[in-house]
C-alpha cells in the first residue's frame, strides 16, 4: 500500500487512493461501489463523515472568501454583493466540492483503516 500523502494526493484528483487508477465515479454526483481496477470499496459507511467534510469545507471556503473581500475592501465592503453572493456561494460549493469530499473521506477511511485495503488476488488482479 502506498504512503499517507500519496493516498490524499489520488483522492484529490478523484482516483482510488489504493491503486490510482481512474473510472470510480459513474457521474459527477455518483460514485461506484467499488473501484473497478482493484476492488477498493468505495461506498461503506461514509456518508456522513463525506457529507461533514463537504460541509465544512464549504463553510471555511465561503467565510475565508467573505473576510479577503472584507479586509481587502476595508473601509467600503461591497455588502450588498456579499448578501447575494454568499447564499449562492453557499449553495454551489458543495455541489464542486462534492465528489472531491467523499474520495477524500474513502481516503482518510483507508489511512485510518489500512487493514481494510483490498487483497489483490481475490479480485484477481495481478494474476
Amino acid at each position: 500500500m502506498a504512503n499517507r500523502p500519496i493516498i490524499f494526493l489520488r483522492a484529490i484528483v478523484l482516483r482510488c487512493p489504493y491503486c490510482g487508477s481512474g473510472g470510480t465515479f459513474r457521474h459527477w454526483f455518483g460514485m461506484k461501489a467499488r473501484c473497478p481496477s482493484c476492488g477498493l470499496s468505495l461506498a461503506t459507511g461514509n456518508r456522513v463523515g463525506a457529507n461533514l467534510l463537504n460541509l465544512v469545507a464549504a463553510e471555511v471556503l465561503l467565510m475565508a472568501a467573505i473576510v479577503t473581500v472584507v479586509v481587502r475592501r476595508w473601509p467600503n465592503p461591497p455588502w450588498d454583493t456579499l448578501q447575494i453572493a454568499a447564499p449562492l456561494l453557499m449553495v454551489v460549493t458543495p455541489l464542486v466540492l462534492y465528489p472531491f469530499s467523499k474520495m477524500l473521506f474513502v481516503a482518510i477511511d483507508l489511512a485510518m483503516h489500512p487493514e481494510a485495503a483490498p487483497d489483490a488476488n481475490v479480485h484477481g488482479v495481478g494474476s
